[in-house]
């Protein structure tokens, strides 16, 4: 703890100003794909650019190029505009989803239907956004209204209005989830129809202009006036020939309202944020232009005089602060690898002040100037990631919470990098009924209730018991399939009801093939009561937001960090490193004016693949873990 603690005092001295300069400033089918050979130097966005791809589509396809190339690699090149998959028998969404890190329910949205009707042997599965039919084009679609009558299906609808299933469910929010209805409104496309903006006759419009300063970028511009590059563009036709110093530039529009009276002073209206389709447009400029992140952490130095020898006993009670220091040293560590990337990056780290009970965002915007921050890594609590949120919503700010599982609220600019417990158990369930077994669960109700599963998950026999109660063995035997796996789910919470069950479940694996799952690593489990064997011989699996299992890249890490900081790194160090690294990553690798959380990477302990949900931006990857023969962690296929 003193390796620490001195590491930590050595940097304390420029704690709120800490500006960290990175370099300047610090064999399946699938459709047409061709390989490339990395050259020696060569990078992944050169790759891109050579056969007129991107980063991202890119990432989809070699998941491990995240963190680099590196010469003699050999990766896959798309020849098609489409990126998909072509199902092979035995091929299930949980293992595709695995294979190209992409979210199961990204793989639902992507490909209307599958949920519904499951998997076709030889049928192509949309893996991108840039898939979906004319999805840039559909804002500037007319369309028009038919009512939905008995008998209609979604697809005969799309086939006779001359469009398809997947512009339909974009047209028209909730179908997809709910299904149609008799009498039900519906919009279609209206074919060779453009909408155009036609401009109210009780408003008039003046210009807002700026002059443009030697070193200016269209990014800075874009960004301190509040406006999207490509607002600007529209606006400024000859910005593709390239910023000129001194040049007029309109940043936006003043809106007055003409009153019906005459007499009525006009009333100015602001801007309005730009909005994004589906609440998401996490795009940042490849335009070589500095990048500014700002790492938000609760040091709580008023009450923590890190000079002071009495700071050692205050890390060994203070559980917080342990949690706070262990983050920043992984965040740290992962600055450092990031170096030779060459990033034109800014990094401070400032003191959020913050408890558990709050933070004052408006003393915190005093202390700090954020109006040119890209990307804010923190607070810790998600009601204090909520309140952050809030107060920069009308900014293009990127908030990350970094630790907390709270759900929390949707904000469209919010990163929820913790898989949340209900995403963690639908999961689960998901890869469960992937298998396409037999599926019991045996719940008292207290987590999940009988309601849950009937009306989410109506494949799965569900069992209710009560609390201690003891599962009869002959009820078992008459919902296990004798021909089928059997995958018992335990959803009970009580030690009488959980060692009995395992005790019945282990006598009956001689006449029946029998697993058991739990939807979160219980804690009744770990219990002395419990022997590690018979949860070997069950082949006990579980869902976990961070990975367990050994690997040589956790290995390699806990080596430089215990050569660094003199212990092995905590949960919450080796989560530092990951979302600090992570998000860097995107910052730099992702693609000019894409969505930089649109695929998905994997670092030492954390995997990421965001979804887009009721307007938030969810982590929606966990990771399904067993206990093997040898007595370790392995990852389930």
């Amino acid at each position: 703890m003193n390796d620490f603690v001195f590491i930590f005092v050595t940097m304390k001295r420029i704690l709120f100003t800490l500006s960290t300069f990175i370099c300047t400033t610090v064999s399946f089918a699938q459709t047409a794909t061709k390989t490339h050979t990395v050259a020696k130097g060569e990078t992944i966005t050169q790759i891109a650019k050579k056969y007129n791809t991107t980063n991202n589509v890119l990432f989809l396809l070699n998941p491990e190029a995240v963190d680099g190339v590196s010469e003699n690699q050999v990766i896959k090149i798309p020849t098609t505009a489409a990126v998909q998959h072509q199902v092979q028998p035995k091929e299930t969404v949980y293992g595709i989803s695995k294979q190209y890190n992409i979210a199961t329910k990204k793989l639902y949205d992507l490909n209307p239907g599958l949920k519904e009707n499951g998997l076709k042997i030889g049928q192509f599965l949309n893996l991108s956004q840039t898939n979906l039919s004319n999805s840039k084009q559909q804002s500037t679609i007319g369309t028009s209204t038919v009512i939905v009558e008995k008998g209609e299906t979604i697809y005969g609808i799309a086939v006779k209005n001359n469009t398809t299933v997947s512009v339909l469910y974009e047209l028209n929010q909730g179908l997809l989830e709910n299904g149609l209805k008799v009498g039900q409104p519906i919009n279609i496309p209206v074919s060779g129809e453009v909408k155009r903006e036609i401009a109210d006759a009780s408003k008039k419009t003046k210009p807002k202009t700026i002059v443009v300063q030697p070193k200016q970028t269209i990014y800075n511009i874009a960004k301190t006036n509040n406006v999207s590059q490509e607002q600007l563009m529209e606006w400024n036709p000859d910005l593709k020939n390239g910023l000129k110093d001194g040049s007029t530039l309109i940043v936006g529009y003043s809106y007055e309202k003409v009153a019906f009276n005459d007499h009525a002073a006009p009333k100015p209206i602001e801007n309005k944020p730009n909005t994004v389709k589906k609440g998401i447009e996490l795009s940042l400029p490849n335009d070589g232009s500095t990048r500014d992140l700002v790492l938000l952490l609760p040091f709580n130095i008023a009450n923590n005089n890190f000079n002071n020898p009495s700071i050692n006993q205050s890390i060994k009670e203070d559980v917080f602060l342990n949690m706070t220091l262990d983050f920043y040293s992984g965040a740290k560590m992962a600055i450092d690898v990031l170096k030779d990337k060459n990033y034109n990056l800014n990094i401070k780290f400032v003191d959020s002040k913050e408890t558990n009970r709050a933070l004052d965002v408006n003393m915190l915007k005093g202390d700090f100037d954020f109006s040119t921050t890209d990307v804010i890594i923190g607070p810790f609590f998600q009601k204090n990631v909520d309140a952050v949120s809030e107060v920069f919503k009308n900014q293009q700010t990127i908030v990350v919470s970094p630790l907390s599982t709270e759900k929390g609220k949707p904000f469209p600019r919010q990163i929820h990098t913790m898989p949340n417990n209900e995403i963690v158990k639908k999961e689960m369930l998901e890869y469960v009924l992937s298998k396409e077994e037999q599926v019991i669960a045996i719940t008292d109700g207290k987590k999940t209730s009988k309601a849950f599963y009937n009306k989410n998950y109506p494949d799965i026999t569900t069992l209710s018991v009560t609390t201690d109660e003891k599962v009869s063995a002959t009820i078992l035997k008459n919902l296990l399939s004798a021909t089928k796996n059997n995958y018992i789910v335990l959803d009970a919470t009580s030690l009488t009801t959980t060692v009995e069950l395992i005790t019945t479940l282990k006598s009956l694996q001689k006449d029946f093939k029998i697993e058991l799952i739990s939807l979160e690593k219980l804690d009744v489990l770990e219990s002395s009561d419990i022997n590690i064997n018979d949860l070997i011989a069950l082949k006990y699996t579980f869902p976990s937001v961070t990975n367990d299992a050994s690997s040589a890249k956790k290995d390699k890490f806990v080596k430089e960090y215990r050569t660094i900081y003199g212990k092995n790194p905590s949960r919450f160090a080796t989560r530092g490193y990951d979302v600090t690294y992570d998000v860097i990553s995107r910052m730099f690798e992702s693609d000019e004016d894409s969505n930089i959380f649109d695929y998905g990477s994997q670092h030492i302990e954390n995997k990421f693949a965001y979804i887009n949900e009721n307007g938030g931006v969810y982590n929606n990857a966990v990771y399904i873990l067993y206990y093997d023969r040898d007595l370790t962690l392995k990852e389930a296929k």
